[in-house]
């Protein structure tokens, strides 16, 4: 046995029949030749969620957006992947060469200072004032 199709103009008159008080749910589904289940359905639809018709089907959506899309996704991916790997790399780069310098600096400092100890004694030794002021600038 197939459900009575109601329209939604006879729902409408039917809520509003019901609705004003003028009736009850009984009396309402007789007069417009419903069944009693079938109209305190319509009024339980009607106080939850608002409708009066059939509920609005969704849109389907096209299968090859949908592959565009995850494929657009992936690619999206892969690049912040690949970014990040770029950003680690520099952070990496940039640690080496920082212990490198660190390596390297006591042995700059300890020339430096051999450096201006060779000038000092060049100019006690008697070399001119001119050459000591030269390799003072230097540093």
């Amino acid at each position: 046995m197939k459900y009575a199709k109601i329209s939604d103009e006879t729902r409408l008159a039917f809520i509003e029949k019901v609705k004003q008080g003028a009736c009850t749910i009984k009396q309402a589904a007789k007069q417009f030749g419903i069944k009693f289940s079938t109209g305190k359905a319509i009024l339980s639809l009607y106080k939850h969620e608002g409708r009066i018709g059939k509920k609005e089907r969704r849109t389907k959506r096209f299968k090859k957006q949908i592959e565009e899309q995850e494929k657009q996704t992936q690619k999206c991916l892969k690049e912040e992947l690949s970014v990040e790997a770029k950003q680690i790399q520099e952070v990496q780069n940039c640690q080496n060469y920082q212990t490198y310098f660190n390596s390297y600096q006591p042995q700059f400092f300890n020339y430096q200072q051999w450096y201006q100890t060779q000038i000092w004694q060049q100019y006690v030794n008697g070399l001119s004032p001119m050459n000591f002021y030269n390799y003072r600038n230097i540093f």
